[in-house]
């Protein structure tokens, strides 16, 4: 020690004789028992006799512990790797690096842990220490979509889903994916795109989504692909097996009718749309709105159904369903039509058996026309004639007193006029 230093070594009588009375330090564990050799670690030692020296600063008076002088090793045969950077915390514990050089330099199985105090005092456990060697376990890897088996179309976006995890002590550093493309049939070739997933420091798992669209260029039969790989942070990292995903393309989806073609304003119409490559997960839209419920239920491959959803007037809006394999548009539109709009009838009274005239607008051939206290009492008109949009003419059904008339049609939804009828007693 120099001058400079202004330090002394001291005897600390609490903790440790003068020459000749001094502890003899002994280990009796060490903690962790094994570790991967290719990884830092810092061993404690517990048991006895871990006396430091004592430095002591005359400008503040205060003795302060130091493991400057303690040394130690780990010994597998002929081989050894120091332990460094001591650090003491009570006669009983100590704790040191493990200062591994050469990762294969330790074969897998045990080592004994030796360490020497300030006073050159030595304590060895045998087999106190296990080397397991390289940490050579891969990343494990799922990939959730897509899935074997999944049809796209040229054009269509390819949705990935994917789920990197390590266990301990492993840590994640990448997980990358990359799609490539055949040739097109013009003889170009679109460059690999590849991808990295955004990672957290020393991340035990990776949860990605990605998104790549398919070259127009590509024709169905055609096979495009999507390989992930993740890595640990080991040098060199332990690499997953790659997950290879090759994707057969298919036509793009098609509508080919909707049944029926027309249904009210307030929505609600029960509908049927077919076509092919309606796969699972597609969605059916009326205009701008989607089937009810959420897009529509996918029955099979060529069939959706569902309930139109209401519209504030009558036009007629496309149908399209959007689905893996892209998007799919009916050649004809779904028109929506407003209600039997009831205004008066002719005349407004009168016994069971009168003809009467409805006039009213927006009635078809299959407009029904009630009367009754209530639409689930009241009695159908009889002897109808559709004369047309703005006119039905028939026989007042049996009843008495005032009815309310109801103009009903089941696609497109009703009207009434209240009190407009009343029966008259023979």
């Amino acid at each position: 020690m120099t001058p400079a230093r202004a330090v002394f070594v001291a005897c600390a009588a609490a903790l440790v004789g003068c020459a000749g009375n001094e502890p003899q330090p002994r280990i009796d564990a060490v903690d962790p028992a094994q570790a991967y050799t290719d990884r830092d670690v810092r061993l404690t030692l517990t048991g006895t006799g871990f006396v430091p020296s004592f430095r002591l600063d005359p400008a503040s008076g205060e003795r302060v512990a130091t493991t400057e002088d303690f040394s130690g090793r780990v010994s597998q045969g002929s081989h050894s790797a120091p332990l460094t950077d001591f650090g003491w915390a009570s006669p009983t514990q100590i704790s040191a690096d493990l200062d591994i050089q050469d990762p294969d330099e330790f074969a897998v199985g045990p080592c004994d842990v030796e360490i020497t105090d300030p006073r050159g005092h030595s304590a060895t456990l045998a087999n106190g220490f296990s080397s397991l060697g390289r940490y050579t376990f891969a990343p494990n890897l799922t990939v959730t979509s897509p899935a074997a088996g999944d049809l796209y179309a040229p054009e269509s976006t390819i949705h990935g889903e994917v789920t990197a995890t390590d266990g301990p002590p492993g840590h994640l550093a990448a997980l990358r994916w990359t799609y490539t493309e055949p040739p097109s049939e013009d003889g170009s070739q679109r460059d690999p795109v590849t991808g990295t997933c955004p990672s957290g420091l020393r991340s035990d798992r990776i949860y990605c989504t990605f998104d790549v669209t398919i070259s127009p260029g590509l024709q169905p039969g055609m096979t495009v692909n999507l390989s992930i790989v993740a890595l640990d942070d080991n040098a060199p990292p332990n690499q997953s097996s790659p997950v290879g995903v090759p994707i057969n393309l298919s036509h793009s989806p098609t509508v080919s009718s909707v049944t029926p073609q027309s249904g009210g304003v307030a929505g609600g119409t029960n509908v049927v749309i077919r076509g092919s490559g309606l796969l699972a997960g597609s969605r059916a839209y009326f205009g701008d709105d989607l089937l009810i419920p959420d897009g529509g239920v996918v029955v099979d491959n060529q069939t959706i159904t569902g309930y139109t959803p209401a519209h504030s007037s009558a036009v007629a809006v496309p149908v399209t369903v959007q689905s893996r394999l892209g998007l799919a548009t009916w050649a004809r539109k779904f028109q929506y039509q407003l209600p039997p709009q009831i205004q008066s009838i002719a005349p407004p009274s009168g016994p069971p058996g009168t003809p009467v005239k409805v006039y009213g607008a927006n009635f078809t051939n299959t407009t029904i026309i009630y009367l009754g206290k209530t639409l689930a009492s009241a009695a159908g008109l009889a002897k109808v004639v559709w004369i047309g949009a703005g006119e039905i003419d028939g026989v007042v059904p049996p009843g008495n007193g005032q009815a309310t008339v109801w103009a009903f049609d089941a696609a497109n939804g009703w009207t009434s006029l209240p009190y407009g009828f009343t029966w008259i007693a023979p």
